[in-house]
């Protein structure tokens, strides 16, 4: 079998970068050509998505690819496991060794430093082929703007905030992301009334913002961003989104939100230039 190899890691580094790769449901789904990894993961019916990517050059002192561009599958049902042996193996000097059958699937990591040696089996080909997205499709969600509104950029003590915004009331699911002339605004509702969910249905709807932001919530926070653009020029926004996934959002310096008509759309980049895509469709206020 011919190898992957990442010469002299840092285990720190590429345990981070497998966390970022990994899915809630514990999954690690990476094509590798080259030194260019791309990993994706999704929920059941496609309405979150994420989507790593990055260069294994920056992760270690040296790396080998014998297998030069030819696209590679390296495919794991339980990141965790994974994470968990590159935790035993120190954290400096350590090499972590894919191999790579015919078929271009990885059979098996091999992660070993002077003192010791530990595998981990790779899943097998079938295994999480459900998360193959074809590159067109991939272009589409994650890259495409032809159904981008507007964009800002925030930064990361702004999104910390955020994220502690979300954890005070884990009874509530939704998040809704409103937009006026140049203030986004964010904010959560709450409420068991039927009549309730349903005029804040209508309102999502119809993208009234008066009557939205009139509307009773648990809180409502302006966003302070750093960037701001009306790429439309359109005339407001208002959408619902799950707010369980906003955890898929990984912790770097800036982020970039880029408002669509049909998503919502947050990236960020960190210091060694791998970029995080995560992708949210919305919801009805349920």
């Amino acid at each position: 079998m011919k190898k992957i190899i990442l010469k002299n890691c840092d285990t720190r580094e590429v345990i981070s970068l497998f966390k970022k790769s990994s899915s809630l449901d514990n999954f690690i789904f990476i094509n590798l050509q080259g030194s260019k990894l791309e990993s994706t993961a999704y929920n059941t019916n496609t309405s979150a998505l994420k989507s790593i990517t990055a260069h294994l050059t920056n992760y270690c002192g040296e790396f080998v690819n014998e297998l030069g561009d030819e696209l590679v599958k390296i495919q794991f049902t339980n990141a965790g496991k994974l994470i968990s042996v590159l935790s035993l193996v120190g954290t400096e000097s350590v090499n972590v060794t894919f191999y790579i059958e015919d078929n271009g699937y990885a059979k098996k990591v091999v992660v070993e430093n002077t003192e010791v040696n530990l595998t981990v089996p790779a899943a097998d080909k079938e295994a999480l082929a459900f998360l193959e997205i074809p590159d067109h499709a991939r272009h589409t969600i994650f890259e495409d703007t032809s159904t981008l509104e507007y964009k800002v950029g925030i930064t990361e003590n702004e999104f910390k905030y955020l994220s502690q915004l979300f954890q005070l009331n884990k009874e509530s699911c939704r998040v809704c992301f409103s937009i006026s002339g140049n203030t986004v605004t964010v904010s959560e509702i709450e409420s068991v009334d039927e009549n309730v969910r349903n005029t804040v249905n209508t309102l999502l709807n119809d993208v009234n913002i008066k009557e939205f932001d009139a509307f009773e919530k648990l809180y409502s926070k302006k966003l302070n961003y750093e960037s701001f653009e009306n790429a439309a020029d359109a005339e407001g926004y208002l959408h619902c989104f799950n707010k369980s996934y906003f955890v898929w959002i990984d912790s770097d310096e800036h982020y970039d939100i880029e408002f669509h008509s049909n998503k919502i759309k947050f990236i960020s980049v960190d210091e060694k230039g791998t970029k995080t895509y995560v992708v949210l469709t919305p919801v009805h206020f349920a």
